[in-house]
């Protein structure tokens, strides 16, 4: 008789494994409501720890929408996942006030990170312009940044003001095999690179996609591998300079209705001009082309999608991409 991977790796056949993924699943929240069914007997309970040990688990630990109460459940838990050497966790989900990190770390000083692929790390301060926690954003950093080399996806917001550049770009240099980066430092910060994120990108040999939010001035870029560079949020670039062979898609904002803010310069060419040319404002087309490729901007807000084709930026040592790159260009509707 053949014996299948599960059955290797968990000692059951394929019937039972079933049965554990669809009573059980993979979200730790959701396991904790169900922690008493181990206890039916130690065949059961041997069983139940094997499976968690082998199938890639999720975790959210979110104090900003949840309360106080996600503490109370998510930290016994933690602990028990240590005590039994669970280490398959692979998705973590973070949303944490800033006056919470103190717990956050107390919550997970210790735990093994080494299977981990994806990480959403949220850390909000209310007051950001009183509130400095660039110490207690080390230690969560930290925590990571040991063991967590198998990150895949990572998408980072932290609006504390109190940041050195050199945390977050050390931070990001942990994870050579990342294909997805997102980073928001909230309100805009007037540089184009201020927390190193980028210069870190292109460090990262198989980033696939990119995503920054709220940054200034000229947006400067060399990669390999990357394929779609997000950078649909940033108002306040005046200009973007590629060196990416391999890119696929840019997304970018055509800025015109901002004032004090010059025209945004794409491989030296105008994006008015490119809107003017390529600029597409049917209602149906707009409405219909956001909601394929799952754009959180209403469609009342945009005044056109253009759609472009790279070999309109002609002539340009300022932009190498994909031969067959397209440049997404939206053009909004609304005042500021």
């Amino acid at each position: 008789m053949n014996i299948t991977p599960q059955q290797r790796v968990l000692g059951m056949d394929e019937m039972l494994l079933a049965v554990y993924g669809f009573a059980i699943g993979t979200n730790m929240n959701t396991i904790a409501e169900k922690m008493q069914m181990r206890l039916v007997s130690s065949r059961f309970n041997t069983s139940f720890i094997t499976y968690l040990k082998s199938v890639p688990l999720e975790l959210n630990y979110d104090t900003r929408h949840e309360g106080n109460d996600t503490t109370a459940q998510i930290m016994p838990l933690v602990h028990f996942m240590q005590k039994y050497e669970i280490t398959s966790l692979f998705e973590l989900k973070i949303n944490v006030l800033c006056i919470d990190l103190d717990m956050l770390i107390f919550t997970f000083v210790g735990f093994g990170f080494r299977n981990l692929g994806v990480i959403e790390l949220v850390i909000t301060a209310e007051n950001p312009s009183r509130d400095s926690c660039s110490d207690k954003v080390c230690s969560i950093l930290s925590l990571f940044s040991n063991e967590s080399s198998s990150v895949t996806n990572l998408k980072l917001f932290d609006n504390t003001i109190s940041r050195p550049i050199s945390m977050y770009e050390d931070f990001l240099n942990c994870f050579p095999g990342l294909k997805l980066l997102d980073v928001d430092f909230g309100n805009p910060v007037k540089a184009a690179d201020p927390d190193g994120a980028t210069r870190a990108s292109e460090e990262c040999l198989q980033l696939e996609h990119l995503v920054r939010h709220n940054i200034f001035g000229d947006f400067l870029l060399h990669s390999e591998s990357l394929k779609v560079l997000d950078l649909s949020s940033c108002m306040c670039l005046t200009s973007i300079r590629l060196d990416c062979a391999s890119l696929e898609e840019v997304w970018c904002q055509n800025h015109i209705i901002i004032p004090d803010i010059g025209d945004l310069i794409i491989g030296g060419v105008s994006s008015i001009a490119l809107a003017q040319e390529f600029g597409n404002s049917d209602r149906a087309f707009i409405h219909e082309y956001l909601e394929k490729v799952n754009y959180h901007i209403e469609s009342s807000e945009i005044e056109s999608i253009s759609i472009i084709p790279s070999d309109a930026i002609r002539n340009s040592d300022d932009f190498h991409v994909g031969k067959d790159c397209r440049i997404i260009l939206f053009t909004y509707n609304y005042l500021l």
